[in-house]
């Protein structure tokens, strides 16, 4: 099975509550969030209704008003935090996604005592679920670990003919106004190249539509200079 074949897998368990959370680790450019968001997306489900997406860092006060915030969705009531990797250096955050993660007494319980008027609940239980998108993860962190304890854990890997073949059916997908003609070419031409680098990703292909777009009849000279 593919390697975003079997993200799907996990997510689609997830959606169907076989699980309260999944951690996804991969470098950036490895296409998991956007594996993740369609497939959610492909399961009919609508962001503000079913689900929330938080990218980047998150303060804790924020985090805790946001996992209230997914307890009124409709089910699968899913928050998908992405490359809050700052966040996960937070002990107070830690300690709440640990609560939300783990039932006490068949209750997730998540609480909230210090002073602040943005606060009403001073604790909730939480019956969400949560996607993390990680481009790192701190195997060494005992308080970071506990999150993995408590998740469906996947660490992406792909090889670099992997990576490639994604490109060359990412090409099928439209990118602004090049056509799928030169969308195709411009993949086959990095299949072809192969790439020197190890830190080839999916990003490469997108920076090889952008010099497309500023040079298109040079844009092989100027990719050449990047794999």
């Amino acid at each position: 099975m593919k390697t975003h074949d079997i993200l799907q897998k996990y997510i689609e368990s997830l959606v169907k509550g076989y699980s309260d959370s999944l951690i996804v680790v991969s470098p950036a450019g490895y296409g998991k969030t956007e594996t993740t968001m369609t497939a959610i997306k492909n399961k009919g489900l609508v962001e503000g209704q079913h689900y929330r997406y938080v990218n980047n860092y998150i303060t804790p006060v924020e985090l805790y008003l946001l996992l209230e915030d997914i307890n009124r969705l409709d089910d699968p009531k899913l928050l998908i935090l992405d490359d809050v990797e700052d966040t996960l250096r937070n002990p107070r955050a830690i300690g709440l996604l640990k609560g939300a993660l783990w039932a006490v007494d068949g209750k997730r319980k998540v609480g909230w005592h210090s002073g602040t008027h943005r606060v009403k609940n001073k604790e909730i239980i939480f019956n969400g679920r949560i996607i993390f998108l990680l481009n790192q993860f701190n195997k060494k962190s005992p308080v970071v670990n506990a999150l993995k304890d408590r998740s469906l854990y996947y660490e992406m890997e792909l090889t670099k003919k992997e990576m490639f073949n994604l490109m060359i059916e990412r090409a099928k997908k439209p990118y602004q106004d090049i056509p799928i003609e030169k969308r195709e070419e411009i993949a086959s031409y990095l299949l072809k190249a192969g790439g020197s680098s190890d830190d080839t990703t999916l990003r490469l292909l997108t920076r090889a539509y952008q010099l497309f777009q500023v040079s298109p009849h040079h844009w092989q000279k100027l990719l050449k200079k990047l794999i």
